[in-house]
């Protein structure tokens, strides 16, 4: 662990929170969570589509982002597809190669970063 004085995070939105969570990709895209907290789980929908389940509501998703951590160059885009935070606690997301949804190779990682609102106000 690093050995400094972290300062907390600063936002003028009030109860941002952050969600991260580190997935490991399998034979057919099949994806696996190695590391998360306040992510239930993810599933594969379809080449290329996955659903995002969160431990809990919130009152709005602020950003989504995913970063592939791949060996060999693979050229893939993520696109937000359909959010429902505050009921169904989903978030769900495509991989595009060339305009296709594609599953990301067998053996990356997607890191996974989530903004919530955690307040009306």
């Amino acid at each position: 662990m690093a050995n400094r004085n972290w300062n907390r995070l600063q936002a003028l939105e009030k109860e941002v929170k952050h969600l991260h969570a580190d997935v490991s990709i399998g034979s057919s895209g099949a994806p696996t969570i190695t590391k998360a907290l306040g992510i239930a789980s993810i599933a594969r929908n379809s080449a290329g589509v996955y659903t995002v389940t969160l431990d809990d509501k919130f009152m709005r998703l602020m950003d989504f982002r995913v970063t592939q951590l791949v060996a060999s160059a693979e050229d893939l885009k993520f696109q937000l597809v359909a959010e429902s935070v505050s009921s169904a606690k989903t978030v769900q997301f495509r991989c595009i190669a060339v305009g296709t949804e594609t599953d990301p190779s067998s053996g990356s990682r997607l890191l996974i970063k989530l903004e919530l609102k955690n307040s009306s106000i």
